[in-house]
């Protein structure tokens, strides 16, 4: 049975999203489709444009499995393209080719399944060549759509019996080098080449096929010298001045191995790879890279650390998404390194989500004002019940509760209940790695007794009660050793309307955002009003002083 039902006639490309080019108008491609023949038949058909290309799958043996029913994309070289590469190879015929090299190169061309324009982003696509390597796709300023910077296409979708075929100008060739020789041989990375050799990291980016698959592919972020001499440091001796603090950059305690080996990510991650998670490990223990997408800016590591906000670092992105043959080199437009950080209190204001804030009708608006979200529009929130929406909450001025900055954020929380949440779970800010304890401000609710807190799947020592109140008579370390504080500055002292609950301790293994999740583990028979209200969540370093500051209505932090 063929995959595809027969249809001729002409088909537009439709809507391709690309990050980063969305200013640029594609080109409308006139296409051919048809489910007549398989892959190999079709381009039979038409020697005047894929005579050398058919010659080299039949010369490599490629054709009786590429002609076989499957799900294949096919980016077919022109014989005008196999032209220009022999012209560049120096040869006068692809029979002066020897045929191992030719079927890497055709490998290269060919995918395990089947990929439309519209599944092309401004990266690498989702699945990899048959050669191992992946193609990178981007649009030009004319809407063109380009392959691997090198190759324009030419026709598009050409559906057959077993996948779809994309005609391309340029013969597509898979990199012969490392992520090390590659950027050694950019003259732009002189600097950095410079201290990936001083430092030992240089060998292990230069291995290809390494036999150890944990470690055969490498994300290198690299930096120009122009970056360099930006911020004063115009050659190799004056990064190494800066940042070595041992004298031997081969020890991997030394500041300038530390800092080089924060620049390089396990796996294959182009840019889209990046931009799809918050965070990346790095070859430094428990130091990650944070990723903020800003427009269409990608910025590395900005955050707010103790108050102070640091701007995040802009990634290069016409210099990124480099492919090598055990990994890929990306850029970054400024300078990025570890920070030596020391645990320090997060309040994680969970009602202060980045689509809330957004909102300067509602976020911090001093007046009664509530908004639900439904699922998929908070995407820093996630819940189990998806036809349940939890809601912030702006308080009045009038209010009689005492709100740090005057607003929430519920949800309901039952337990088997098919019209209430089992589990809601918040992507947290940035922590420092070490061992915390963890509490939750809130506000007496109508359901919520039985809540279990866990950070990363690993479950606090103390179920949560958002039902019952403190003792008001108790107050200090009194109150602190039965697992509450008093944290609202406003509140009198006889009243019992907000109060902080200790959730247990937990150990922070790495310098990242983290995930806190709330599970309710026992049903107490309550409504499934939306009604487990919480303030802010509190990290605070197990040595620190835990019932200190207080937090005002007004926002403003009391010592």
């Amino acid at each position: 049975m063929k995959l595809f039902s027969k249809i001729i006639g002409l088909v537009t490309i439709s809507g391709m999203l690309m990050l980063g080019v969305t200013s640029c108008k594609k080109q409308q491609y006139q296409i051919l489709t048809t489910s007549d023949v398989n892959i190999v038949d079709y381009l039979r058909r038409y020697p005047d444009q894929f005579s050398e290309y058919v010659k080299v799958l039949d010369r490599t043996n490629i054709s009786p499995f590429l002609n076989a029913y499957g799900a294949y994309t096919c980016f077919a070289p022109t014989n005008d393209a196999f032209k220009q590469y022999l012209k560049d190879a120096g040869k006068s015929s692809t029979d002066d080719i020897d045929t191992a090299t030719l079927k890497n190169i055709l490998k290269y061309h060919l995918i395990n399944d089947t990929i439309r324009t519209t599944a092309f982003t401004d990266g690498k696509l989702y699945a990899p060549t048959m050669q191992g390597q992946y193609l990178t796709t981007s649009v030009n300023t004319s809407g063109t759509t380009i392959i691997n910077r090198l190759a324009a296409l030419t026709q598009a979708n050409v559906v057959t019996g077993n996948g779809y075929i994309h005609v391309v100008n340029r013969v597509l060739l898979p990199s012969s080098l490392t992520v090390a020789k590659t950027v050694e041989s950019n003259s732009r990375y002189s600097i950095f080449t410079q201290a990936l050799k001083a430092t030992g990291w240089y060998d292990s980016l230069n291995i290809a096929n390494n036999p150890d698959t944990t470690r055969r592919w490498r994300t290198l972020i690299a930096q120009s010298d122009s970056v360099y001499n930006a911020i004063g440091i115009t050659s190799y001796a004056a990064l190494k001045a800066k940042y070595n603090n041992t004298g031997n950059p081969l020890n991997p305690a030394d500041s300038l191995n530390i800092y080089v080996a924060y620049h390089i990510l396990p796996g294959v991650k182009y840019v889209a790879d990046i931009v799809a998670f918050q965070s990346h490990v790095t070859m430094v223990d428990a130091q990650v890279i944070t990723v903020t997408l800003d427009g269409q800016s990608v910025l590395l590591n900005q955050a707010t650390f103790n108050g102070v906000f640091e701007a995040g670092v802009p990634m290069s992105r016409y210099y990124s998404d480099v492919s090598c043959n055990n990994g890929v080199v990306n850029e970054v437009s400024g300078n990025i390194l570890a920070k030596k950080r020391d645990p320090f209190r997060v309040d994680f204001d969970i009602a202060a989500q980045p689509e809330i804030i957004k909102l300067p009708s509602l976020y911090h608006s001093k007046t009664a004002k509530s908004q639900t979200f439904a699922y998929g529009q908070l995407s820093e929130v996630t819940w189990q019940n998806t036809s349940s929406t939890p809601a912030y909450s702006s308080e009045g001025a009038t209010s009689s509760n005492f709100y740090w900055w005057d607003d929430h954020f519920d949800w309901n929380m039952r337990f088997g209940n098919p019209a209430a949440n089992n589990w809601i779970e918040f992507k947290t800010p940035l922590i420092v790695k070490g061992t915390y304890k963890v509490w939750v401000m809130c506000r007496a609710s109508s359901n919520g007794q039985y809540v279990q807190a866990s950070v990363d799947g690993v479950p606090l020592s103390r179920l949560l009660n958002f039902v019952t109140r403190f003792d008001a008579s108790l107050s200090g370390s009194t109150l602190e050793a039965v697992g509450y504080k008093r944290y609202a500055a406003d509140q009198p002292t006889t009243t019992t309307n907000n109060w902080g609950m200790l959730a247990g301790a937990v150990t922070i293994n790495s310098t990242d955002r983290h995930t806190i999740r709330f599970t309710c583990v026992k049903d107490q028979g309550s409504t499934a009003n939306n009604l487990t209200t919480v303030d802010f969540v509190q990290f605070i370093p197990i040595d620190f002083d835990q019932q200190r500051p207080l937090y005002k209505r007004d926002g403003t932090i009391v010592p």
